[in-house]
């Protein structure tokens, strides 16, 4: 697997200062390493999420030391959308570690093709392996769905080195007849509007 090079400084000065300098404040922290607080260039750094960083394994050099890590946290401006700060994750390329990977959907689904709505339940599953066998995504091939299939956990070829965590039964993505997502979007509606309205459970005096 390819790995990202990123350098970083280590930095003493508060997380405004960095910003105000063009930097962009993180911290390196991870199993046998002490938190370590970094400024990192802010053309690399975007440079690095142009990239894509699921799962992305980055060789970060900090100061003069060298660690794998994978970036485990963006902090985001709430309106302009900036990068105010990065945590990166030191891992060990010889343990197993958990993480989420997408869900990819492949193929074309001959129910979709009659009319059927795609409804993709789950987006996301979580695997455990090694570092460098994680993979940016997992392809599920929906070409044989019709309307009323769905397809499951079990259905996703996963390689052997992989472990799914999980459950093989939960459904990934189901065909739903035209009526059928319509009755569906309409009880979600009703659901989310009986939580609006509930009023909130109160304790009663001496429990």
């Amino acid at each position: 697997m390819k790995q990202y090079a990123l350098k970083a400084e280590i930095r003493t000065d508060k997380g405004y200062k960095v910003r105000r300098d063009v930097q962009v404040p993180g911290v390196l922290y991870g199993r046998g390493v002490e938190p370590i607080h970094l400024s990192l260039p802010v053309a690399e750094v975007n440079q690095l999420i142009q990239h894509g960083t699921a799962n992305m394994l980055i060789d970060l050099t900090a100061g003069k030391k060298k660690y794998t890590v994978m970036l485990k946290d963006i902090q985001r401006h709430r309106i302009r959308g900036d990068v105010l700060h990065l945590d990166f994750y030191a891992v060990d390329l010889e343990q197993k570690l958990t993480a989420t990977v997408p869900v990819l959907l492949v193929g074309e689904s001959p129910g979709v093709k009659e009319g059927g709505i795609l409804q993709q339940q789950t987006r996301e599953i979580e695997v455990r392996c090694l570092p460098t066998e994680i993979p940016q995504g997992i392809e599920l091939d929906i070409s044989s769905l019709g309307i009323g299939d769905s397809a499951t956990v079990a259905d996703i070829v996963i390689p052997e080195e992989i472990e799914v965590l999980t459950p093989d039964t939960e459904v990934v993505v189901s065909i739903l007849a035209p009526r059928l997502e319509e009755e569906v979007e309409d009880l979600e509606a009703e659901e989310t509007e009986a939580e609006q309205t509930a009023e909130p459970e109160t304790e009663s005096e001496g429990e």
